[in-house]
């Protein structure tokens, strides 16, 4: 799930040849069978007057960290996929011990109602959920990095990515996404943002689009207009399955959370709220950086379609 380095140490040597193509001489870094090794392309700037250096090499001398490429090389089926895959109990509206959830209390039936209907999915509901720990398939690039004195590009490493990385490529998007849209407001103090945590996923009286359903009519039913949501599923190393959500609304001047957007009664299970506090990245990306564990069929992340 991290980088295979090369066992090779000795530094490659890339000559031009004649058609256009590099080819690879005592390099360190050899290509599988089959791979023909072309050399990313290096914009050279024109000469006029005095010698101007290749592109990228003055943000070199300037102390900026090297321009990186990558070629793909091939996909590989993870060994570990299969011994890594893990089974939870899909258990409605009960907790471990079937004590009925939070409090056993019943939720109030006209939202649960409203929220189901708008689900796509019929027939029987799931009873299982299917987790798997290990990435499926790993990918192995080529990394080429533009040599300092000369411009060319040199291969260095093998760099091997796999599916869990490239999923929380996409959470960190979204995140920067709406972190750029809303820290700006934040700051003076156009919106509040609301950071829920709603656990034991598994053991929850609804679905996961069903409870952002809910918790939308409800802040319009308090008033409060959805203006953008960011979310993320986390399943812990212990198999704890759990949502955090973050939500912008218009300005509000509470001291203390309402408890009725706890949701316990709703969700049926243990929940949190707070405010978002100073920086929003930084509160949130602890949540959505890690590669942890994913539900199989099921999203990991999600945010609004449009900022408001």
């Amino acid at each position: 799930m991290g980088e295979e380095r090369s066992d090779a140490h000795a530094e490659p040597n890339i000559k031009k040849a004649d058609s256009g193509n590099y080819r690879q001489e005592n390099s360190g870094v050899q290509p599988p069978n089959g791979i023909m090794l072309t050399a990313p392309k290096v914009k050279q700037t024109a000469v006029k007057g005095d010698l101007k250096p290749v592109e990228g090499f003055s943000s070199l001398k300037q102390g900026k960290p090297p321009i990186k490429r990558y070629t793909y090389l091939k996909l590989n089926r993870n060994p570990d996929y299969e011994g890594g895959l893990r089974r939870l109990d899909r258990v409605y509206g009960t907790d471990a011990e079937g004590s009925g959830g939070v409090g056993g209390e019943s939720p109030p039936l006209n939202l649960v109602y409203k929220a189901i209907s708008r689900t796509k999915s019929e027939g029987k509901k799931p009873t299982e959920i299917w987790v798997k720990t290990q990435p499926k398939w790993t990918t192995d690039l080529l990394a080429w990095q533009v040599d300092e004195l000369t411009g060319e590009a040199i291969p260095t490493e093998v760099y091997q990515t796999n599916d869990f990385k490239k999923s929380n490529g996409k959470k960190i998007k979204s995140l920067d996404a709406f972190c750029g849209y809303y820290q700006p407001l934040y700051r003076k103090r156009k919106v509040t943002l609301l950071f829920f945590t709603f656990t034991r996923a598994n053991y929850a009286r609804l679905e996961w689009k069903q409870m952002m359903d809910v918790v939308v009519e409800y802040l319009k039913r308090l008033g409060l207009e959805r203006r953008g949501y960011v979310w993320t599923s986390e399943i812990s190393e212990d198999l704890h399955y759990h949502f955090h959500l973050c939500v912008a609304i218009d300005r509000v001047k509470w001291k203390t959370i309402p408890p009725s957007l706890k949701f316990e009664t709703i969700w049926g299970q243990r929940t949190e709220i707070d405010f978002v506090k100073k920086n929003i990245r930084h509160y949130m990306a602890k949540y959505f950086a890690k590669c942890d564990p994913r539900a199989i069929g099921k999203r990991s992340y999600g945010k609004s379609k449009k900022f408001l």
